[in-house]
């Protein structure tokens, strides 16, 4: 009987939640992004930088995207209302309209990179078309 209610435990914790997914927060850790974007909150629907969100839907959670480090699983975003709005000191994210963000976490969680790309097709490494900038942060 014990075994029984483990499992069934077990199973309810595996099953998504139906609440809004949980919003992350992160503090801007490379020069580009204390310049940028500053602190942010990433959640699986938005980004929220400098006062401003991005709206965004889970494209694809993949295990080898390509990093400068070498491939990482990473999470790609597509921003369903492509924009590229103006930030800290006037800065923009990419220049172009935000289409696509990659996401992926180094040294255990603790630090989050953004790769940002304005190009139509979606990215697979830091080093595709339409990359225009990366950011990095930590908790």
């Amino acid at each position: 009987m014990i075994r029984t209610g483990l499992v069934a435990a077990a199973m309810l914790a595996a099953v998504p939640s139906r609440a809004a997914p949980e919003v992350e927060h992160w503090s801007a850790l490379s020069k580009t992004a204390m310049a940028i974007t500053g602190d942010i909150a990433l959640s699986p629907a938005r980004l929220v930088a400098a006062g401003r969100t991005l709206p965004l839907a889970v494209a694809a959670d993949v295990a080898d995207f390509g990093t400068v480090a070498g491939p990482a699983p990473a999470r790609i975003l597509a921003v369903t209302k492509p924009a590229d709005p103006v930030l800290l000191h006037g800065n923009t994210l990419c220049g172009v309209p935000v289409r696509w963000i990659v996401a992926y976490r180094r040294d255990d969680g603790r630090r989050l990179t953004l790769a940002v790309f304005g190009g139509e097709a979606r990215p697979s490494a830091e080093s595709g078309p339409g990359l225009c900038r990366t950011f990095s942060y930590a908790r």
